[in-house]
Order: structure tokens, then C-alpha cells, then sequence
């Protein structure tokens, strides 16, 4: 069996760019084809479900198939339910866990049962209330998604299935972090991610650029830290915050972002040219097709590696010098758009991201005190 030296998570195009939401700001909607349809066969699917559980380490305790798009639900409940079969098919004793990547509008009774019977963890992509959603967040006819993505959290709700949220933050959202915080906590998101929006010409479908400038984006991480560190700490999780703790604690970063290298989350499209990340499936990215490649093999090549480890090679001198790049890392190389005085490439956000560290550190040490005498960060304002 040819198995990968490491685990890596597979995020899986079921359909390909195809949405039924036209989100202004989305960088992968211009791959659309027109009104070709682009779906996975099931063929296909069968084909990647089982090399993906085959390539993982034999040491692995699980496997991680993200369901991701354009919409992963325009593929229909017979595909999934079809995916979980074959999935139980492959006798391994890994845990096999499913992600969905979602805005939410399909989901309906049906869909929600079958989320509870297979323990998907959802992840409902909402910017806020509706107000603030729909600047950008609008269906094929220019109308609004809010109502229908929220009675999509409604049925996931009455099913008990566990969600979180990913919010997009650009320039004409970021003033609001601690409105749409709280929007989301009283809608039941428990864990929420934030994404900043960075507009790149490459992916761009609109005349505005949607991209936030570094101190926009340190704004709102900080309104955003403001609102959660004052009651809800220990109750509500936040990708970022979480990750600041546990690095400050000494583990290692569990988001790619903010890791050293990278490289660990392969994605295939719906017909199955494999690429090295989500962020990057653009031709020159391309490490093969499941069709004629094993995805332990492009996983672990020269190709993929030296992707991965670029991110820390290519790391410029100032970031080096930074009292921050541990919990920084120069963020996503996508992001490195920027330059510094010698020319070397700098994440266009830094300056957000220094604002923010300077601004939660204080709260952020105690926290980190407070949970290496095994007491719960809220405890905080005691150490």
C-alpha cells in the first residue's frame, strides 16, 4: 500500500467552482464554466475516498475529507450518502471525520438528518447580520442569502448537528467586529473563524476591490478580541485566539496560516487534478490527477514539499527579526503581496497583525498562566 510519510486533509470539489450564491468578493467563482456543470462522477469520488483512507500514515488515528466549492450541496444528498458508503466500505480502523463548507441555503430536513446520522461538522459561511452580509454575500439574481442561510442554521439546530461559522472581513465590513460577533454568538456559532478578505487581481470578478489594508484588518481583530476576552472567554472559541494560546503555550500552530511551513491540505477538483492547496489551484500548482497518480505519492513529492517549506525558506529578514513571528509566521504566502525596503515579499496585513498582538498579549500571557496552573483562561484577571 503507498502511503504518505505524513497525514494531510484532502478538501474535496464535489462540484467544482459551481455555486447557486454570487459572493462578490469569492476568489474562486471565475473558474465557473459558464452554465457547464461541473460535478464530480461517482466513480471518481469512490476513486479518491479510497486512496485518500489508503494514504494516510498507518499511524494515524484519523482521515479528514473536507467537502468543500463553489456549493458542495449542488451535488446532491445520493452523492454523500453514496460517499459515506464507500467510506465504511474501506475497513480501517481510523476515524474517519467529514467536513462541509456551506452557505447554508440547501439545507433542509433531509439534509440535516442525514449531517446528524454521520456526525458532520458543518461550517456555515455567514459575514454577519443581514444588514452586513449582504453587501456582498447575494444570489445569481443580485438578491439577498441571509434569511436562507439562517433557516439553514435552523435546521441544523433542530437536528443537534454541530456548526461553525467562517466570516470573510473586507473593507466595507471590518469597522463592525463586535456586531457581528455578538450576532454570531447569539445565533449559536460556539467556534467562528474569520477570514480577511484580500482581493487578488488573479481571482478579482468585480470592479471593487474587496481587499482589506493592514490596519483595517488590525481593527477588527482587535474590536473582535475586545468583545470576546470581556465575557467569553472559555465559552466561545475563535480559531485565531485559540491558535495564539496554544502556540503561546508552546504547541505547534494548528493553522496553516500561521504555521511555519505549510502544505499538509491537498485539494481536488471534480475531475480529479489534484493541487497543492485550495488557495493555489492554478495550473503551475498542479502536482497530478487521481486518475493515473496515488495522492500518497503527489502528497509526499520533491513538488509539494519544497511548496510546503517555501513558506519558511522565503520568510524575509524583517519577519525573522520580529518579536511576533512565532505566533505570525508571515501568514499565508498568497498574502505576501507586499514588499519590504529590499524587495523581499511581506504579507500585506502585517501591520494588522502587529496592532493586534501588541493590543491582546496582555490579556493573552495571563491567559496562558492561568491554563499552565490548569485553571480556565477566563480566569485571567487573577494572574
Amino acid at each position: 500500500m503507498n502511503t504518505s510519510p505524513h497525514p494531510f486533509s484532502l478538501f474535496i470539489k464535489a462540484e467544482g467552482a459551481q455555486c447557486n450564491l454570487d459572493c462578490s468578493y469569492c476568489y474562486y467563482l471565475n473558474r465557473q464554466d459558464g452554465e457547464q456543470r461541473s460535478s464530480m462522477s461517482l466513480d471518481m469520488m469512490e476513486r479518491i475516498v479510497g486512496d485518500h483512507i489508503d494514504a494516510q500514515p498507518i499511524k494515524a488515528q484519523q482521515v479528514d475529507f473536507i467537502w468543500h466549492g463553489g456549493e458542495p450541496m449542488l451535488r446532491g444528498l445520493n452523492f454523500y450518502e453514496t460517499a459515506i458508503k464507500v467510506q465504511t466500505s474501506k475497513a480501517t480502523k481510523k476515524r474517519v471525520v467529514n467536513t462541509m463548507q456551506t452557505n447554508g441555503t440547501m439545507i433542509n430536513d433531509r439534509w440535516a438528518s442525514f449531517f446528524a446520522k454521520h456526525n458532520f461538522m458543518m461550517g456555515i459561511s455567514i459575514d454577519g447580520p443581514n444588514i452586513l452580509n449582504d453587501i456582498a454575500r447575494i444570489d445569481k439574481n443580485g438578491q439577498s442569502s441571509f434569511e436562507r442561510t439562517m433557516r439553514g442554521m435552523s435546521y441544523l439546530k433542530k437536528h443537534n448537528v454541530e456548526f461553525n461559522t467562517l466570516t470573510v472581513v473586507n473593507n466595507k465590513t471590518y469597522k463592525h467586529g463586535k456586531t457581528i460577533y455578538q450576532f454570531l454568538v447569539e445565533n449559536g456559532s460556539g467556534y467562528m473563524q474569520f477570514q480577511p478578505c484580500i482581493d487578488h487581481e488573479l481571482d478579482r470578478r468585480t470592479g471593487h476591490d474587496w481587499s482589506l489594508t493592514g490596519e483595517q484588518w488590525g481593527q477588527f481583530l482587535c474590536d473582535l478580541f475586545d468583545a470576546w476576552s470581556a465575557n467569553d472567554v472559555g465559552k466561545v472559541y475563535i480559531q485565531f485566539f485559540e491558535n495564539c494560546l496554544m502556540v503561546l503555550m508552546g504547541y505547534q500552530s494548528q493553522m496553516c496560516h500561521h504555521s511555519a511551513t505549510c502544505g499538509q491540505q491537498l485539494m481536488v477538483e471534480h475531475d480529479g487534478n489534484v493541487y497543492s492547496c485550495d488557495h493555489y489551484g492554478y495550473q503551475d500548482h498542479q502536482l497530478g490527477t487521481v486518475k493515473s497518480d496515488k495522492l500518497a505519492t503527489m502528497a509526499s513529492s520533491p513538488e509539494q514539499i519544497a511548496f510546503g517549506t517555501n513558506k519558511y525558506h522565503q520568510l524575509n529578514n524583517v519577519c525573522r527579526r520580529c518579536d511576533f513571528v512565532e505566533l505570525c509566521q508571515g501568514g499565508c504566502p498568497k498574502n505576501r503581496i507586499a514588499t519590504t525596503e529590499d524587495g523581499s515579499a511581506m504579507n500585506h496585513l502585517c501591520q494588522g497583525y502587529e496592532m493586534f498582538f501588541r493590543h491582546a498579549l496582555p490579556k493573552l500571557l495571563p491567559m496562558v498562566e492561568a491554563m499552565k496552573k490548569g485553571y480556565s483562561p477566563a480566569y485571567f484577571p487573577l494572574f
